[in-house]
Formats: C-alpha cells, sequence, structure tokens
C-alpha cells in the first residue's frame, strides 16, 4: 500500500496535538504531498519543531478564520481533552469538513461529541490506528509508523458516508489497512488487547520497584523482564486517561484476567502440571496466531522457501532390515480419539511431522494436553468426546487434507462455534462431500462459495447417522466413522470401499464399539477410554521401499515393524498381483496388526489399470508409473481424467518425468501407455515440490545408468525425516542438497 502513488489530495489537514500519533501522521500525509498541514498544540516549542523539522507546513490557532478553512480536523490529543478542544471549534467547523481523532478510547470521544454538537454530527467519525511507541512528542514524528499496520474506524449510525469514504482514503494514504467496527465492540476489543497490557505493565513494575528486594530484581532482571514491561515506559497521563475514559470495558477484561490468575494460583498451588501445561501451550499457541497474522501484515504474507534437490546413485541390490516411523493416516486419527477419551494415553512411534503438526497443534489450541515425552512419543490428557474448548482464532489447517476430514466430524460435535479455513492450496478445493457429513450430523454450517473453505459450524442438533458414501475415499470414510462418535444413537455409514478394517481397528482400541461387514459400518453410542499403542511404520514409506526392492536385482530387504493383514493399503497388493515377491510374518502382541514384511528383486509384469482400480491407486499412481517403466511390455491405465484434477496433474507431472528418462510414454483417449523394460538415463527430474511425485522419481532414478538428482524435495523432507538414514541403512548412496 505504501509503495504505491496515491493521486488524490485532502485539501487542508489540520492536526490538533503534536504528539508522537498526530506528528507521525502529519509527516506521513506530509511526505506523501496529499495535503496541506496544518498544526495546532498548546504547547509553542512544539508547534516551532514541527515546522523546522517539516512535520506540518504552518502553525494553526484554533480560531474562527483557521477552523473554516479545513477540509479535515483530526483530534490527537489526550482523550479528556478532546472534549475542551470541539467544545473551543464547534461553532466554526463547516458541514462538510471531516473531524475524527486518534483516540484509543471511541465511547467516551462520541459522547463528548454529542455533549458539545448536542447529538451526534454527521461528519464526526472516530478512529484509532493500532501503532505506537513508548516515546513522546513531534521530535518523534515516524512517517512510517502506519505502513501495514491496522486503523480501525468507527463510524456512527449518523455518519456521512462520503466522508466515512474519504476518511478509510486518508489512512490508506499513510500505508494502513484499515478497518470497520462498531464503538462498543472497540472498546472492548482495545481493553483486552491493549489496556490491560499496560495496566499490567505499569503495576507489575510499580509492584516491584516497592518491595524490599527491588534493587537486586532490577539488578537481575533480563529480556524477559524488560519485554513484558517495556509498555510502563509510556506516557503516564495518557494512559490514566484511557483508564478513565474506557473505565467499564477494562473493568469487565480485569476480572475476567483477575479469575485466570485465581485459577493459576491454585494450580501451583496444587502443583497440577498438567493443567498449567494446557494453559501454557493454549496461550503460546494463541501468541504464534498473533505473531503469523502481525508477520503476515509486515511481511505481506511472503515467506522464503529454500530449494531441496537429492540425488540418488543407482544401485545393484537394497539389502537391510529398518523399522519406520509410524503410520502418518494413522498418526492424525490416533491422536483425535486420543484426545476424545477418557483418561491419559501414550502413544508410542507416533509421527509428529509434516501435517500431523497441523493436528496436534489444533488439539492444544481447544485445550488437550498433550506432551512430548520422547523420540516420536507422546502423553496425550483425553478431555473425552465434548470437552474441547472453543479455539481463540480459527482453526488453520494450512495445506493438510487429512486434518480437514478428520477435524470437522469432531468440530461438528461439540457444543461451541467454530471457523476453519486453510492455505490457499485447499482454499478453492469443493468439499461438498465432507459437509454433507456434517449436515448428516445435524451441524449448520456456513462455508465460502461453491462448498469452499472457510467454513463455520454454526450450530448441531445431533442426529444418529444413516449414510451411503458414494464418493471412494479414505479421508471421506476416515471422517464418516469419526462422526458416528457424536451419534446419540445407533449409526450406520455404507462404505464405498472395502478397506475400512484398520479404522475400526483402531476405535475399538479406544473402546468404541463398532463392526464392520463388508463395507456396512455399524456403530452404537460409547464412551472412549484412553489406552497405549505402538504405531506401525507408514504405509507409504513401506510401500515405497518395497518397490525399491523388487525393482533392484539382488535385494532383500525387511520392513520390521509394518502394517500387516487386510489394512495394508492399495499398492502392496497391486505389487504382489504383478508378481513382487513380498512376504509377511505378523506380530500377534500388538493391539494394531503389525509385522515384518519382507521383499526380494522380482520381475514384475506389465499390467492394465480399469478406471475402478486406478481410483483406487490414485494416491499411488507416480509410482505405479515407475513400476511399469521397468517391467517388459506395454502397461495401460485407463481413466485418468475421472480423477480429481490434483490427480490428474501429479500424473502428468510424473509422465514428464519418464519422458525426460527416456521412457516411451503416450497418452491418448485418456489412456496412458508406458512402454517398460529399456534401460533409462537422465540426471535432473523436478518433483514440482510433490511429496509422492518425488518419491516416485527417486525410485526412478534407482535404475537410471547415471546418477540422478530429483529437484523441489522440500516436502518430501518435511514428509520423510527420517529418509536419509534410511537410505544410508539400505546401502543407498543419498545426498541432501539444500
Amino acid at each position: 500500500m505504501q509503495d504505491e502513488k496515491v493521486s488524490e489530495h485532502f485539501g487542508n489537514v489540520l492536526i490538533i496535538g503534536l504528539g508522537m500519533i498526530g506528528g507521525s501522521f502529519a509527516k506521513a500525509l506530509k511526505n506523501k504531498g496529499v495535503a496541506t498541514l496544518f498544526g495546532a498544540d498548546r504547547r509553542d516549542a512544539e508547534l516551532t519543531l514541527g515546522i523546522s523539522t517539516g512535520v506540518i507546513d504552518y502553525a494553526a490557532q484554533l480560531d474562527q478564520e483557521t477552523i473554516a478553512q479545513m477540509d479535515v480536523i483530526v483530534l490527537a490529543t489526550p482523550v479528556r481533552a478532546m472534549a475542551s478542544v470541539l467544545k473551543e471549534i464547534h461553532a466554526f467547523i463547516r458541514p462538510d469538513t471531516l473531524i475524527t481523532d486518534v483516540g484509543s478510547t471511541k465511547g467516551s470521544v462520541v459522547e463528548a461529541a454529542k455533549k458539545v454538537f448536542g447529538y451526534a454530527p454527521a461528519n464526526f467519525i472516530p478512529g484509532h490506528p493500532i501503532a505506537g511507541a513508548e516515546k513522546s512528542g513531534v521530535l518523534a514524528a515516524n512517517p512510517h509508523l502506519f505502513e501495514r499496520h491496522m486503523a480501525i474506524v468507527t463510524p456512527l449510525p449518523e455518519s456521512d458516508p462520503v466522508l466515512l469514504d474519504r476518511l478509510y482514503k486518508l489512512w490508506e494514504a499513510v500505508g494502513s489497512d484499515v478497518v470497520g467496527m462498531d464503538v462498543e465492540h472497540h472498546d472492548h476489543v482495545l481493553a483486552s488487547s491493549s489496556h490491560l497490557p499496560h495496566l499490567l505493565a505499569y503495576t507489575l513494575v510499580d509492584t516491584l520497584a516497592n518491595s524490599e528486594k527491588s534493587q537486586d530484581v532490577f539488578k537481575f532482571a533480563a529480556g524477559g523482564f524488560r519485554d513484558f514491561t517495556r509498555i510502563a515506559s509510556s506516557d503516564p497521563v495518557m494512559w490514566r486517561d484511557v483508564f478513565l475514559a474506557n473505565k467499564e470495558a477494562t473493568l469487565a477484561t480485569l476480572d475476567l484476567f483477575t479469575d485466570r490468575l485465581s485459577f493459576m494460583r491454585q494450580v501451583i498451588v496444587e502443583g497440577d502440571g498438567a493443567s498449567m501445561f494446557g494453559v501454557f501451550s493454549r496461550a503460546k499457541s494463541a501468541r504464534d496466531h498473533f505473531l503469523r497474522l502481525l508477520e503476515q501484515r509486515t511481511l505481506g504474507g511472503q515467506s522464503e522457501v529454500k530449494p531441496v534437490s537429492i540425488s540418488l546413485s543407482s544401485v545393484n541390490a537394497v539389502k537391510g532390515a529398518v523399522s519406520l516411523t509410524g503410520d502418518k493416516s494413522l498418526s492424525h486419527r490416533v491422536v483425535i480419539l486420543a484426545a476424545l477419551s477418557c483418561g491419559v494415553s501414550t502413544i508410542d512411534n507416533l509421527d509428529l511431522t509434516g501435517n500431523v503438526k497441523v493436528t496436534v497443534q489444533a488439539l492444544r489450541d481447544m485445550g488437550v494436553v498433550i506432551d512430548d515425552i520422547g523420540l516420536n512419543q507422546v502423553r496425550v490428557h483425553g478431555v473425552g468426546l465434548k470437552g474441547l474448548k472453543a479455539p481463540i482464532a480459527p482453526i488453520n489447517v494450512h495445506s493438510s487434507l487429512t486434518s480437514l476430514y478428520l477435524l470437522l466430524p469432531v468440530l461438528a460435535g461439540q457444543e461451541f462455534e467454530v471457523s476453519v479455513t486453510a492455505d490457499e492450496v485447499l482454499l478453492n478445493r469443493p468439499i461438498s462431500s465432507l459437509l454433507a457429513i456434517l449436515s448428516s450430523m445435524g451441524a449448520t454450517v456456513e462455508t465460502a462459495a461453491a462448498d469452499c473453505l472457510p467454513v463455520t459450524i454454526k450450530s448441531r442438533v445431533p442426529k444418529a447417522l444413516d449414510i451411503a458414501l458414494a464418493q471412494f475415499s479414505r479421508r471421506l470414510s476416515s471422517s464418516a466413522m469419526l462422526a458416528c462418535l457424536f451419534s446419540p444413537g445407533e449409526s450406520q455409514v455404507i462404505l464405498a470401499n472395502d478397506d475400512g478394517e484398520i479404522d475400526v481397528e483402531i476405535l475399538k482400541a479406544f473402546g468404541f464399539n463398532v463392526k464392520l461387514e463388508g463395507k456396512r459400518f455399524k456403530s452404537a453410542p460409547s464412551t472412549l477410554h484412553s489406552t497405549d499403542l505402538m504405531l506401525p511404520a507408514d504405509v507409504n514409506k513401506t510401500a515405497l521401499l518395497l518397490a525399491f526392492a523388487c525393482l533392484c536385482p539382488g535385494s532383500d530387504l525387511s520392513i520390521e515393524n509394518a502394517l500387516t493383514g487386510e489394512n495394508i493399503g492399495s499398492l502392496l497388493p497391486f505389487l504382489g498381483k504383478q508378481g513382487a515377491d513380498i512376504r509377511y510374518e505378523k506380530d500377534a502382541n500388538g493391539k494394531l496388526p503389525q509385522g515384518r514384511v519382507r521383499a526380494r528383486f522380482s520381475q514384475l509384469k506389465n499390467f492394465e489399470l480399469l478406471p475402478e482400480n486406478t481410483t483406487r491407486l490414485r494416491e499411488s499412481l507416480p509410482i505405479v508409473c515407475v513400476l511399469a517403466a521397468f517391467t517388459k511390455g506395454t502397461s495401460k491405465i485407463y481413466g485418468v481424467r475421472s480423477l480429481a484434477y490434483y490427480y490428474e496433474d501429479r500424473i502428468m507431472t510424473m509422465l514428464d518425468g519418464l519422458r525426460h528418462m527416456g521412457v516411451k510414454v503416450t497418452f491418448e483417449n485418456d489412456v496412458v501407455y508406458i512402454e517398460g523394460g529399456h534401460p533409462v538415463s537422465g540426471n535432473n527430474l523436478d518433483s514440482a515440490g510433490d511429496y509422492h511425485i518425488a518419491l516416485a522419481m527417486l525410485a526412478l532414478g534407482i535404475r537410471s545408468r547415471e546418477p540422478c538428482v530429483v529437484h523441489d524435495c522440500q516436502k518430501l523432507l518435511e514428509e520423510f525425516t527420517e529418509l536419509e538414514s534410511v537410505m544410508v541403512a539400505l546401502g543407498l548412496q543419498c545426498d541432501v542438497a539444500r
């Protein structure tokens, strides 16, 4: 905003009160060349300095001749002085002159105006810039003070719309982000965000200064004390006036804080570490949210993403035995169920990387205490099915589709209004099928256009579910199952696919009364109970490494903690059908089905994927394309265009990579043809920042006749943090360049 040329000229602008705020506003307008600046101040020295330092053009008196010439009058005096200033000038003000102010309270200023004029003038529109510093006086004027800071405009019902528009443009001219707010709401918000912190800072410093050990306190105080008490250096007169003017809102906020402070005192007395940690976690989350908003305003939301490339040398064999971090999909589900249980659950081998952090943070934002007690190990203090607390801000799932699908039904089961948003990549993605589940639960939901985020869950009338899912989606199936947790009666979900067994196993582990008969999921109302779980290895990582072994002659690879049984996803059964030598040894001791999976080199057969199987394998299609490149003959994949656009885009990127490596690929009439069995060669592949594509391109490079470099792999390393150590353990030469 501040870099754009401002074309509008605001005429004669009078700033009454050349303190730091008034002086900064005057200097910003003067530097932009959008107004002729007049200044008035009870201190003649400030006026002299204002002219000599270029803050204003002219010094002014508050007489009829001067006031009648003004197009804009800005009250920048202490709040308690505004009534007397208005009384002095009100008889001389033209009806088309905009009158505004910069005070921290609005209710008292509006009352002062009504008292002076006898009514609320249409040309009086209060305002408040959310910017400042501890310095005072015209010499502290900073023309950049308001850039990328908010300015709150508080119009009255009587306000002139033309002058209101001018006020918006006035603040925009100095670089502010302008928002509108009613007077009462403004005073309550500012009592919490600005006035109370100043009161605490003043009171803390005064308390310590009058204590018996004050000298030692100040002698050994460090950065924390300095940062917390910085605002106690502000102008005492101004803040005395603020508290007297905004008395009711400040007292209401102070009462809330006093109650919480008493609660924390009792927590310390009782040694209640869990409650303490919960408060601290929610507070940290709230402040982190504030810092993110501040960063977006000050930096325009831009963040640097450093490129990451991975080079992989061709190998003869993949040999060894490894254990992998827990399944990412299960990690989301288990931590949610543990949070909704009664009691304390310990989860081992939880994947705490990538998008799982989004789910964990969302739960912490809603009052769940989640202790990190070891590497990939957490202790979750459950709050019960409806024990979550309203978050201080909208839940942001960022780019995590899994978090979105699993959290929304849980939020629809709570008793508070809540909003959910996301990063740009998800904001334009319709979620109609997911919203249909929430509607079946009895929730009233408001969405953006076309059933996109953000969404707000307004109210709910709990109902028993009886729905049939038409869409083939693991996430959607899990979402429907979680929705059944909040059903007041028996529920039934007809799944579109038959891979819901692992979800049922997890739900049973937490005590949910469920059963799965083919595709028919049934449940009865239950209370979830805490449990201790060891999560099996991630299915996608397991499948990738086993594919490595199948592709490389002489390979013999074991995954020691793999998910087994009917819960192994879609890629491993596909490998088996194509002739892969994969064997399973189930461990009967765990609560979840897991054990050792062993794979050796196999000469895979070419294949034809009909549309139904293409849909089933859609998450794994990049690696399926790589497998096709190393089979003899031509493989065919049907129905790509029937997939969602992001799956189709992923496949097209992968096909470009295959062509770059010398593989003959064609795409005609919605059929992909991959001619395999020929040597591949190439050294630079672009994964487009996609986790699945990067994994598949590494598999492609493992059989290349020359070292292969895969670019744009930062997402891969976020999701597969142990990649480098696993590669080394299996004898693969993998180098990461950041």
